[in-house]
C-alpha cells in the first residue's frame, strides 16, 4: 500500500508521478517536506483548520498513513480530515489538494530522496557470501 498523498499524486497525475511515488512512499513526512515545497498547499489549506498543528497533524497523516482507496483519494482525504479535525468534511479541501499537486506536478515528477545518515547507516544494495558484522548484531548466511 501507498501513503494517501502519494496515492493522490498518482491517481491526480495520471500516473506521471510514479517513480517519484515509489521513492515518496518510503519515506516519512519530514523527509518529504524537505524534498516538495509544502508552504503553498500549507497556505491552501489553512482555511479548514483551526491551527498550524491540525495543520501539521493532517500533512503528516496524508504522508504517511496507508491509502485505503488509491483509485478514490477524496475518500482517504475525507477519512483523514474528519479523524484530525471532528469536523465535517468540505469537498474543498480535495481541490486545493488538487490544485497544488497539478501546480507541482513537476517538482513531485522528479523528487529524489537524499537520506543522511544521522545514526546508523544506509544501505543501498548488499550482497554477500560471507558474515556481516555489526548490522545490530552480527549476520551469518546459512551455506547451503
Amino acid at each position: 500500500m501507498e501513503p494517501i498523498l502519494v496515492a493522490t499524486c498518482a491517481f491526480l497525475l495520471e500516473n506521471k508521478a510514479a517513480i517519484a511515488s515509489s521513492v515518496i512512499a518510503s519515506a516519512s513526512y519530514d523527509t518529504i517536506k524537505k524534498a516538495l515545497n509544502f508552504f503553498g498547499l500549507k497556505r491552501r489549506v489553512a482555511k479548514f483548520f483551526i491551527s498550524d498543528e491540525q495543520i501539521e497533524e493532517y500533512l503528516k497523516e496524508i504522508c504517511e498513513k496507508e491509502s485505503k482507496n488509491p483509485h478514490k483519494p477524496a475518500r482517504d482525504i475525507e477519512d483523514s480530515y474528519e479523524d484530525i479535525t471532528g469536523k465535517e468534511y468540505n469537498s474543498e479541501l480535495f481541490d486545493e489538494i488538487k490544485s497544488w499537486v497539478k501546480e507541482n506536478e513537476e517538482a513531485i515528477s522528479r523528487t529524489t530522496m537524499n537520506f543522511e545518515n544521522e545514526s546508523g547507516f544506509n544501505i543501498g544494495v548488499q550482497n554477500a557470501g560471507e558474515n556481516i558484522f555489526n548490522i545490530k548484531g552480527d549476520y551469518k548466511p546459512k551455506k547451503g
